[in-house]
């Protein structure tokens, strides 16, 4: 008890707050610096993982177009003469000319061998049976094929185009063969050891999951099941993601389709990558920054010392400090020769406005819609109370915009939100700066204009209700209302039912037609609705 009376020493007390609100503040910088850090470094390489997928796959989506164009042409010209001696010459310089291939070769319509650039005397006019050959044969089309174990017992991917003779008779195909295990395309175009400098890799996928491409040669030929980001790829979508990779590693991918050959191209990078990026920010500035504060708190101690004894002036001023209370009064006069007291007092005054400041800005949020910045439902409450109780006269609009569900499920609650935002500046840029701009809930808003004619008030709902549709909104489309019209004292003596025909006319106004405005009764202005 007796400790109680005593109390703590000054010095203690603002020292050990003074130690708890460094350490708040430092921990407090850390974690927002950390998840800025993280927040920016994901977007940072999702957006490179991206940009890499994406040109990725136009340059393998572009080569497959080359290379079929060029098995087009040379396939065109020598189905004029299957029989020519220079055949296997034709097949080898073609070979040399697209070192894409490992091998091309030309099969007859029965699936037999005629020739090929890697075929011996002995292996032609031996029957093919491999599911690429077969594949080939039945579609008589130009063709990339799913992976397949070749006549050799390679794994490998096969692009083929038909042929025709003069007569346009069918008579088989010329096909190009990329072993999978060994130099090929994806090695040249995805094998950038650079880009892995940092764990970052890329892969291939065919149209049924199989790994085409992978860092990890093993790999190749197995099939890719459970995997989020490959379902989405193999559906024909490009985007970017977080996934768990066969290792368990959490990653940061982007996937991008490849039309040609209905293939995704994975490009991913380890979020370690960048969880240890923002911790190594973190040390960087707890570094910098324990210094600096460890020399604040001496200072501050030092200073706390000499400022003992002329502050009990100031400790009452500051004692009656209190929400209720933001400091109407300026801080008292202190006649003392004490020069550390007189700064504390400077201090105290520079708080005493930052405090207010701080007030009036949680007092503007407490009043303002966060999305639009209008004034919030509580707001509109507080207007209409007032000059109800001061008798002002005054018109609402109770508005509605007209099939908003449909833009959230058409566009996204995103667009939906800019929609919303639209019509709110539009709001404030038609009307005068006296009127009263709310967001009631949801896609409803209510505007208070202060005025003694109802006509000025219909004039502007209607300037309203015009522009939003004959103007074109964030969604590319026009976005229509419906408006609720009435006046106090003309309409209602008092608040509740004042919004309840506002709004019973709001709904006139949407089982009319929508795009409309109705104003609350009819009788009263004759002739006057819309």
């Amino acid at each position: 008890m007796r400790l109680i009376k005593r109390g703590f020493k000054l010095r203690s007390t603002v020292n050990a707050i003074v130690f708890a609100t460094v350490l708040a503040t430092l921990t407090i910088s850390s974690v927002v610096a950390y998840r800025s850090e993280k927040q920016s470094l994901t977007r940072t390489t999702l957006q490179l993982n991206q940009v890499y997928g994406d040109k990725m796959s136009d340059t393998v989506n572009d080569l497959f177009v080359n290379l079929k164009q060029s098995l087009a042409v040379t396939g065109d010209f020598l189905a004029t003469d299957m029989g020519r001696t220079d055949l296997h010459d034709q097949l080898i310089l073609f070979r040399r000319s697209h070192s894409s291939f490992n091998s091309v070769f030309i099969i007859d319509k029965d699936g037999f061998v005629l020739d090929g650039s890697n075929t011996d005397s002995n292996a032609k006019k031996n029957k093919i049976t491999s599911d690429g050959i077969t594949q080939a044969l039945q579609v008589q089309q130009p063709l990339i094929s799913e992976p397949y174990i070749s006549a050799t017992n390679k794994l490998i991917v096969m692009v083929s185009y038909p042929l025709f003779d003069p007569e346009g008779k069918y008579v088989g195909f010329i096909g190009g063969s990329i072993r999978l295990h060994e130099t090929n395309i994806f090695q040249t175009v995805l094998g950038n050891k650079s880009y892995q400098s940092n764990g970052s890799y890329a892969y291939v996928v065919s149209s049924t999951g199989l790994l085409l491409y992978h860092p990890d040669e093993s790999r190749i030929g197995e099939k890719v099941v459970g995997n989020p980001i490959v379902d989405k790829v193999l559906a024909g979508q490009s985007g970017t993601g977080h996934v768990v990779n066969s290792k368990g590693l959490s990653m940061l991918a982007s996937y991008s389709f490849v039309k040609e050959g209905g293939w995704g191209i994975v490009a991913q990078t380890p979020e370690e990558v960048v969880l240890s990026a923002s911790r190594e920010l973190v040390f960087k500035i707890v570094l910098y920054m324990l210094p600096a504060m460890l020399a604040f708190m001496i200072l501050i101690y030092w200073v706390i010392g000499k400022l003992s004894a002329p502050l009990s002036k100031l400790a009452t001023f500051a004692s009656q400090l209190s929400p209720s209370n933001s400091g109407g009064d300026e801080p008292p006069v202190i006649h003392a020769f004490n020069y550390e007291a007189n700064e504390l007092h400077k201090a105290i005054g520079r708080a005493v406005r930052h405090f207010r400041y701080q007030f009036d800005n949680v007092s503007m949020e407490a009043q303002t819609d966060p999305l639009t910045g209008l004034y919030n439902r509580r707001m509109m409450d507080r207007f209409v109370k007032n000059w109800i109780a001061q008798s002002v006269p005054f018109s609402i609009m109770v508005m509605d915009l007209d099939n908003f569900k449909r833009v959230n499920d058409t566009y996204g609650h995103d667009k939906g939100d800019e929609v919303l935002k639209f019509l709110a500046i539009s709001i404030r840029r038609l009307l005068s700066e006296a009127s009263v701009c709310c967001r009631f809930g949801g896609e409803e808003f209510v505007v208070l204009i202060p005025n003694e004619n109802f006509e000025n008030a219909l004039c502007e709902a209607e300037k309203i209700r015009e522009f939003m549709a004959e103007t074109s909104s964030p969604t590319g489309d026009k976005v229509t209302l419906s408006i609720g019209l009435a006046h106090y004292p003309g309409f209602a003596s008092n608040a509740e039912q004042l919004f309840h025909i506002a709004d019973e006319a709001l709904y006139r106004a949407k089982r009319l037609g929508r795009n409309r405005v109705e104003i609350a009764h009819e009788a009263v202005f004759e002739g006057k609705t819309s």
